[in-house]
């Protein structure tokens, strides 16, 4: 027989709609996760995050309220040359003009196909920077943002950025998973995937002193190494107590697939408040 799952483990996830009323249609979820997916897509290949989304209906009305991460990937401050190819950013990540046309497109095509007579979108935008970071923090982490490693940890900026904004109980689980799905996916080298878990956990342990969640658990497994066939792995880590046995404790649960060069990946990530 199986592993069996603890059924404590398992926490719903977070509820898209927000209301009294209820599409009064069989494919009701279908429309809520496709105007989800929508959304979603509109952030792919910027600086921004969607960490919150609420729909709610009344009528004729469709009401979205959104709350986004404006993340900073790189610094005003010149630390390279210009002469060299290598140094040059090969994918220009867009910025937050482009995501307002987007989703201005996306109303319009959520309208279609609800067939509803209006739509209203609320954009919650939260701009973060480096220097927001503390500074005991910033230099723990100094050696990953250094001129010769922008190539190789490219990610070090933004994401200690976005570290503390999840430990500051600003963020929530959906922005974690998107930065290591984004991540898991692009490091296709052993050496390289292993660099970036252990950016993620001297990050975390950098950051810890100035929490104000409870915990924070992280559990990665899949083929995400060139091990034989059938051979996965578990990477863990864990800040601060998780009662996941307690039902009476607020935990934010996140459960997310993601497809590797080598194989399938799982994602879960927990934190209690």
């Amino acid at each position: 027989m199986a592993q069996k799952a603890h059924p404590t483990i398992l926490r719903p996830r977070n509820n898209l709609y927000q209301g009294c009323t209820h599409w009064d249609e069989p494919r009701f979820y279908f429309i809520l996760t496709t105007i989800k997916k929508l959304i979603e897509s509109c952030f792919l290949g910027t600086t921004h995050y969607l960490d919150k989304i609420k729909i709610n209906r009344h009528l004729g009305l469709i009401f979205i309220e959104i709350n986004i991460i404006h993340l900073h990937f790189r610094s005003k401050r010149r630390l390279k040359s210009r002469r060299y190819k290598e140094n040059k950013i090969i994918n220009k990540k867009q910025s937050w003009t482009i995501v307002a046309c987007r989703l201005q497109t996306a109303i319009e095509l959520i309208q279609k196909f609800t067939g509803t007579k209006k739509v209203t979108l609320r954009v919650n935008r939260l701009k973060t920077y480096t220097r927001s970071v503390p500074k005991p923090a910033r230099r723990q982490m100094a050696y990953f943002t250094k001129s010769f490693n922008h190539i190789k940890y490219d990610y070090a900026r933004y994401g200690i950025q976005l570290m503390y904004l999840l430990i500051k109980n600003k963020a929530n689980t959906s922005s974690l998973t998107r930065f290591l799905i984004q991540n898991i996916c692009s490091r296709q080298r052993r050496k390289r995937h292993y660099q970036f878990l252990a950016y993620i956990k001297q990050g975390f342990q950098s950051l810890q002193e100035y929490k104000k969640i409870q915990g924070l658990k992280i559990q990665i497994k899949g083929r995400f190494t060139h091990k034989a066939k059938g051979r996965s792995r578990i990477w863990k880590y864990q800040m601060g107590q998780m009662p996941i046995s307690q039902l009476n404790k607020t935990i934010k649960a996140e459960y997310e697939q993601t497809q590797t060069g080598y194989g399938s990946v799982g994602l879960k990530i927990w934190i209690c408040n």
